[in-house]
């Protein structure tokens, strides 16, 4: 199984496949190896590193996203397959056509997933030792059950500014170019953003047409939507991390990026069946194109507990 983030933060490091495995060289020195079928992603983060053409292209024919990452953790580019599914015309040509209408309705399902696993999130990491935070939640709940199609008047922001502040304080604001909790929270939204740029591709869909988000300079649209219920998730696992440092203390070691990195693992739930990241977002993009094939909004997605 797929689960580990493979992650280069050294400089001097000459990546190349040999044997159906991805071998890390410092010169002629060999560092390491790592089965191709054990990784979900690589992360590229240093700044002077090498590999081949043939690195690439056996990561497309795995279908494995390489992320060049840039400042605080931001990804700058995803290297995907452009060809990854037996009926990619016909599936590119359903999501092309896909009506407003249908694309409003699947976006209202992201967001009521979203806001319910953000509710769920606080009651995780919150609850159990600050009673207060009950409004919070209630509010939450109160605003999962007002989200009009295409969220047209904007739950997910008004759910945000509550969550937010409950879950990292009163001073916290989310800014994605800011360090500290920002930068925890980056890296493990680009894993995320990773495993669902993988899976748009192995279902045939193309991940610059997205549902809610339209962007001419990105080419993932698709995936940022489809992710979007997935960051409570991650926003636990920092929370987990960093509930015990100090102000001074908060930046990324590789113990923080390995604890962030097992959202890859963790157990998710629908309904009462237990998965994990990846399977879980290869259903939601088949579900996608089922929707947009069926003219029916018909996602469905994990909560961090079973109902």
């Amino acid at each position: 199984m797929a689960n580990y983030v493979l992650e280069i933060a050294e400089n001097n490091r000459y990546l190349s496949i040999q044997h159906k495995n991805i071998c890390i060289k410092e010169q002629e020195n060999i560092l390491g190896t790592i089965a191709l079928d054990m990784v979900a992603c690589v992360l590229l983060t240093a700044p002077a590193i090498t590999l081949s053409k043939q690195f690439l292209s056996c990561l497309g024919e795995e279908n494995i996203p390489v992320l060049i990452m840039g400042k605080n953790y931001l990804p700058i580019s995803i290297a995907l397959p452009v060809n990854s599914h037996y009926r990619q015309l016909s599936i590119a040509e359903e999501q092309i056509k896909a009506s407003t209408t249908i694309k409003k309705q699947i976006w209202q399902q992201i967001i009521i997933a979203k806001i319910k696993n953000q509710t769920q999130a606080l009651e995780k990491c919150i609850l159990p030792q600050n009673k207060t935070v009950k409004k919070d939640i209630e509010t939450l709940k109160f605003l999962v059950q007002r989200v009009r199609s295409g969220d047209s008047d904007n739950k997910e922001a008004q759910a945000a500014k509550i969550y937010w502040q409950a879950l990292f304080g009163k001073n916290f604001y989310r800014n994605t170019e800011e360090n500290g909790i920002n930068a925890f929270l980056n890296y493990g939204y680009a894993i995320v953003r990773a495993i669902c740029a993988r899976a748009v591709c192995a279902n045939g869909l193309l991940p610059m047409f997205g549902v809610h988000h339209h962007n001419q300079y990105n080419a993932f649209c698709l995936a940022d939507d489809i992710m979007e219920p997935f960051r409570p998730f991650v926003d636990c696992l920092v929370y987990e991390q960093i509930k015990n440092k100090e102000k001074e203390e908060l930046y990324l070691t590789p113990q923080d990026k390995r604890h962030i990195s097992t959202i890859l693992q963790s157990p998710l739930y629908i309904n009462e069946e237990e998965s994990t990241l990846m399977p879980i977002a290869l259903k939601v993009a088949q579900a996608i194109y089922k929707s947009y094939e069926t003219k029916r909004a018909i996602i469905n997605y994990p909560s961090l507990k079973k109902k």
